[in-house]
């Protein structure tokens, strides 16, 4: 199965990344193809530089996922919004605009969008 999600929240405002996180983890370890797509505020998840030293590290979260098979892609224009470049981001993550989410979905099984 092929399941793309879609992210539009930033690290710590909310449980969206988390339960992601969750989601793909087990997704993937079932032998499933994951997709994520950072948009919005969403592209701060990925953010290289989260210095967080009591809660959870979102940034490593999806680099551990990366490392195991799901693929992340962010929005281009979103994170330049928001200062990101590509070094300021972690490795693994693809820049890309909407084309990048729209190339995924034609072979999507299921597609769950997290957002406000």
């Amino acid at each position: 199965m092929k399941i793309k999600f879609l992210v539009r929240t930033g690290p710590y405002s909310n449980q969206n990344v988390d339960t992601v996180y969750q989601l793909a983890k087990r997704a993937i370890n079932r032998g499933h193809e994951v997709f994520i797509f950072l948009y919005e505020d969403g592209t701060l998840n990925v953010q290289a530089r989260i210095k967080s030293l009591e809660e959870r590290n979102i940034a490593q979260r999806i680099k551990e996922l990366i490392q195991i098979g799901v693929k992340v892609g962010l929005c281009a224009t979103c994170a330049r919004f928001r200062g990101q470049e590509k070094e300021d981001v972690i490795e693994g993550a693809k820049f890309g605009g909407l084309g990048l989410l729209v190339k995924e979905m034609p072979d999507c099984d299921r597609f769950i969008s997290f957002g406000y």
